[in-house]
């Protein structure tokens, strides 16, 4: 009887333990993720900004080298890249769709909608949640709801108005790459985090690697004018920087929680965006866009909260 109730004891003690590591996994995760959040939104609005001086290509082009040079050396402290076929295809993917993400992304900052580009571009979170559903993982009414929220504030976010007519058919077409870029990060998101359980900072460095290779060959075939000047320099280094960052992070955090949890927080980096569109260039958007967008945060927030 003492022998089992002494085994009683130690197998409350672990399960104790194994809670309290997972609940502090959980949390790490939520903060690296919202970390990324914070980096992704500073960068996007950097480079958005940035794009509509300089040529799209050569930005995407310049911050990826600058996001390769900040990541490889880490990766090399670990020895040989221990990714397999599988995670070398997912980082490649992945780095595919994050090129279009970002290019999305930035050619709607720079057409000057990014009050309401990021928010729909956010909602490609919901992708990851997809595809758990798809794997078996289980949903909640509360994720049900928050993607419909999300499906229906991108609608209402779309629908340029008064606001925008200064901007002619450049606030459509804005809208129109925001919702590409979606698609884009969402199977960023996926690809990322496949690629990342087997190692994240090498995962990160092929798929910054395939964006360099992917891009130069863009601009040896398109040749888009250069016009660089220094002071643009520190900017682009910031740029490429915070976004390497925010994958680190959150490549670390999917693998430490869940996918979709870290992918919908990370997502909520068009909060950040916005708030610097407003303050910096003074967007001005409609009543209906603005309840769009908050319609839109709301449903990522529902989605994350499982």
């Amino acid at each position: 009887m003492e022998a089992t109730g002494a085994s009683r004891a130690q197998h409350k003690l672990f399960c104790r333990v194994f809670k309290a590591v997972q609940s502090l996994a959980v949390l790490i995760s939520t903060v690296l993720a919202l970390g990324a959040a914070l980096a992704w939104g500073t960068s996007d609005f950097l480079g958005g900004v940035t794009s509509r001086r300089l040529p799209l290509l050569w930005v995407l082009l310049f911050t990826q080298f600058v996001g390769l040079a900040v990541v490889l050396p880490f990766g090399l402290t670990r020895g040989a890249p221990p990714l397999d076929a599988n995670a070398v295809l997912a980082a490649v993917l992945g780095s595919l769709s994050g090129l279009v993400g970002v290019a999305g992304l930035y050619r709607a900052i720079a057409l000057g909608v990014g009050s309401v580009a990021a928010p729909i571009s956010a909602t490609g979170a919901a992708l990851p949640v997809l595809f758990g559903l798809i794997r078996g993982e289980p949903t909640t009414t509360l994720q049900e709801i928050g993607m419909v929220c999300a499906l229906v504030g991108v609608i209402a976010a779309s629908r340029t108005g008064e606001e925008q007519t200064h901007l002619g058919q450049n606030a459509r077409l804005g809208i129109v790459c925001a919702v590409v870029a979606a698609f884009g990060f969402g199977g960023f998101f996926i690809l990322l985090h496949e690629a990342s359980t087997v190692d994240v900072l090498w995962a990160v460095a092929v798929q910054r690697a395939t964006g360099c290779v992917v891009l130069a060959l863009l601009v040896s075939i398109r040749r888009p004018r250069l016009a660089m000047r220094r002071r643009d320099v520190p900017t682009l280094v910031l740029v490429g920087s915070l976004d390497q960052l925010a994958n680190v992070l959150y490549g670390f955090a999917s693998t430490l929680g869940l996918v979709s949890l870290s992918a919908v927080l990370a997502s909520l980096y068009p909060m950040v965006t916005v708030v610097l569109a407003r303050v910096v260039l003074e967007e001005r958007i409609s009543r209906v866009q603005t309840s769009g967008v908050a319609l839109a945060l709301t449903g990522v927030a529902l989605v994350a909260g499982h």
